[in-house]
C-alpha cells in the first residue's frame, strides 16, 4: 500500500489560508460563499485529509465605507452595524460548513491593539524605506453634510470600461482609480452641492514594474490579472493609496492636511491584517513565528474575487516587497463572480440567495449546495446559479444516484471486522486523492476537477466489489474524497464505519468493526418550493412557472 494511505506520508506541512475580510454591511449570500470562502474551506479540508496542518483565518472589514452607508440607512451607529453583521457572517459561514479557525474583528479587543500596533510598525518601516509619499488629489466634498464623498458614497462610471461603479474600483474589469478619475461622478445621496477640494493624501511607492511582474508570475497569477496590474500602475504612476479622507478607521499620523481626516485606506489595511493573521497563525499552530516571515516554512494562501485584484496583487504583494521583512502570499487564488439568473449577486439590491436561508431549508442540505457551487469553474470565468440545474443535481445526481449507491454498499457491509482492501481499490483511491491535490494544492485552484475525482470514485461500481469486503473500503474512500466537497456526508459515512472525528488518509487502513450498524447516510431530495422560498422575490414567480 502506498505512503499516503499507510500513515507513512511526509512530515505535516503548515498552511495559512486567508479568505477576504467580509464587509459587515449585510449577511453573506451564495455569491460570497461560492468563491473565496468555499475555495479556502475545500483546500483546508483536503489538506487535513492528507495529514497537513492548515489554519483558516479571516475577519470582518470593519472600516469599509459601506458600513457607514448601512448605518446611515438604518439610523444606527457604525459599531452597531458591525456587531450585528459580523455575528451574522460568522453564523452564515458555519451554516454552510465553512470552517474558520480564527475570526478577527480589529476594531475591538483582543485584536484592536495588536492590529493598530501592526499598522504603526508597518507604516514606520515603509517610511524609513522611502516607500511612503504624499500626493495631491481632488476629492468631492459636501459642505451641507460635512461629508467627503468617497468610497461607497460616490457613484459614476469606470474610467477603464465605462461600467457603473461605486467606491474606488470596478467590479466588471477590476480597475482601481482615484475619485477624480471617475467618469460622470455623482453623490449617492442628495445632501447638497459638491465642491472638489484639493487635499494631500498618503500613497505607497510600488516596486519597479518588472519586480512586481516577476513576483506575480512566480505565483502563477494569470496574464490577464497581471495586465490589469500593469494598467493600474501605468495610470497611477507606480503608487497605491495608503490613506483616505474618511472619519472611521485607524488614523495615520501625522496627517498631511490639518482638518482633513486621514485614516488607513481599508484596501491598504489588508496588508497589515495579513501580518496580524500571520502572527495569530504562529500562536495557534505552535510554530511561534509569523507565517509571513521569510523563513517561516508556512505556505500562505489568499483567496479573492476579481474585485480585489489590485488591493491584493499591488496592496499586499507589492507592499510585502517594499516592506523587506515580509514574504508575499505564496499563492493568490482569484475567482470570477457567481451570478444569479444572469446578474451578479448584490447585497444592496437584494438580488441574492442568502446563505442562512438555504442552509436552513430542511430538504436542500448544505452538501448539495456546496457540491453544486464547487462544480462551477470560477477560475476560468463567471458562472450562474439557476434553479433547474440545481434541483437536477441535488435530486437526480446526489439523492438518487449517489444516495442509492451508498445504501447498496451499506447493505453489504461485513459482520464484524472487515478484511484487507484489494490493491486495485487502494491504487485507484491514491490516484484520485492525488488528482484532488493537483486541483486544490497549487498556484491555481480548480474545484470542478476535485469534484470530478469524487464523481469518478462513486460512479465506478466495480470498486465496491473488488474484494469480499469491498463495500466497506469503497465507502471509506468515499469519505476521504467527499470531505472537501460534502463534509457532512463524509463525516457521517466515516463515523458510521467506526472512524472518529474527520476523515483522514492515515486512518484509512484501520479496519474498524461497524456494529451496531447505523442507518445508511443519505442525501435529501430538494423540494422546489423550498428552493423558491430562498430566491429574491423578483425571481420567485419565474421559478414557479
Amino acid at each position: 500500500m502506498s505512503t499516503l494511505l499507510t500513515g507513512d506520508a511526509p512530515a505535516p506541512r503548515h498552511y495559512l489560508l486567508v479568505p477576504p475580510e467580509a464587509t459587515p454591511n449585510g449577511p453573506l449570500h451564495l455569491g460570497h460563499i461560492g468563491g473565496p470562502f468555499l475555495w479556502s474551506d475545500m483546500i483546508a479540508r483536503h489538506l487535513r485529509v492528507r495529514g497537513d496542518l492548515p489554519l483558516v483565518i479571516t475577519g470582518s472589514d470593519v472600516y469599509e465605507s459601506y458600513v457607514a452607508l448601512k448605518a446611515h440607512a438604518e439610523g444606527v451607529s457604525p459599531e452597531e452595524v458591525v456587531t450585528h453583521y459580523t455575528e451574522r457572517i460568522q453564523r452564515d459561514l458555519a451554516g454552510l460548513d465553512i470552517g474558520v479557525d480564527a475570526f478577527l474583528r480589529v476594531d475591538q479587543e483582543p485584536w484592536r491593539e495588536p492590529f493598530e500596533e501592526e499598522v504603526a510598525r508597518c507604516v514606520e518601516r515603509l517610511r524609513d524605506r522611502g516607500a511612503v509619499l504624499t500626493r495631491t488629489e481632488r476629492v468631492p466634498y459636501c459642505a451641507a453634510s460635512d461629508r467627503w464623498v468617497v468610497g461607497g458614497w460616490l457613484l459614476g462610471r469606470c474610467p477603464e470600461c465605462g461600467a457603473p461603479v461605486a467606491s474606488y474600483f470596478c467590479e466588471e474589469c477590476s480597475a482601481h482609480f482615484l475619485p477624480e478619475a471617475v467618469a460622470d461622478p455623482r453623490p449617492l445621496l442628495d445632501e447638497g452641492p459638491l465642491t472638489w477640494r484639493e487635499i494631500s493624501s498618503l500613497f505607497l511607492r510600488v516596486p519597479r514594474r518588472e519586480v512586481l511582474e516577476e513576483a506575480l508570475a512566480e505565483r502563477g497569477v494569470a496574464r490577464g490579472y497581471r495586465d490589469t496590474v500593469a494598467r493600474f500602475l501605468e495610470r497611477d504612476g507606480l503608487t497605491v493609496r495608503l490613506s483616505a479622507p474618511q472619519p472611521r478607521g485607524v488614523p495615520l499620523l501625522p496627517a498631511p492636511d490639518p482638518g482633513v481626516p486621514h485614516a488607513l485606506f481599508p484596501y491598504a489595511g489588508i496588508f497589515m491584517f495579513a501580518r496580524l493573521a500571520g502572527a495569530v497563525h504562529g500562536q495557534l499552530s505552535g510554530t511561534g513565528v509569523n507565517a509571513f516571515d521569510p523563513d517561516s516554512g508556512v505556505t500562505t494562501i489568499t483567496t479573492l474575487g476579481v474585485d480585489n485584484v489590485i488591493p491584493t496583487l499591488v496592496g499586499i504583494v507589492g507592499t510585502s516587497l517594499l516592506h523587506g521583512a515580509t514574504k508575499p502570499y505564496d499563492r493568490c487564488l482569484i475567482n470570477h463572480f457567481y451570478r444569479l439568473a444572469g446578474r451578479k449577486f448584490s447585497t444592496s439590491a437584494g438580488h441574492a440567495i442568502w446563505a442562512a436561508d438555504i442552509a436552513a431549508a430542511p430538504s436542500i442540505g448544505t452538501d448539495a449546495v456546496r457540491y453544486f457551487l464547487a462544480r462551477a469553474d470560477l477560475e476560468a470565468g463567471p458562472a450562474g446559479f439557476d434553479t433547474a440545474p440545481f434541483l437536477h443535481t441535488a435530486n437526480a445526481v446526489l439523492a438518487d444516484d449517489l444516495g442509492k449507491r451508498i445504501a447498496a454498499a451499506w447493505s453489504r457491509l461485513p459482520q464484524g471486522t472487515p478484511g484487507a482492501p484489494a490493491p486495485a481499490l487502494v491504487t485507484a483511491l491514491e490516484a484520485l486523492l492525488a488528482e484532488q491535490s493537483a486541483a486544490l494544492d497549487g498556484h491555481r485552484v480548480h474545484t470542478p476537477r476535485a469534484v470530478a475525482a469524487l464523481d469518478r470514485w462513486w460512479a465506478d461500481d466495480a470498486l465496491a466489489h473488488t474484494a469480499p469486503d469491498g463495500a466497506y473500503w469503497w465507502l471509506k474512500g468515499l469519505a476521504l474524497l467527499a470531505f472537501p466537497v460534502m463534509p457532512s456526508l463524509a463525516e457521517r459515512v466515516w463515523q458510521g464505519l467506526g472512524g472518529s472525528g474527520e476523515p483522514r488518509s492515515a486512518g484509512y487502513p484501520a479496519a474498524t468493526p461497524v456494529r451496531p450498524l447505523p442507518a445508511a447516510p443519505g442525501l435529501p431530495r430538494a423540494l422546489a418550493a423550498e428552493l423558491e422560498s430562498c430566491l429574491p422575490r423578483t425571481l420567485r414567480a419565474e421559478a414557479g412557472a
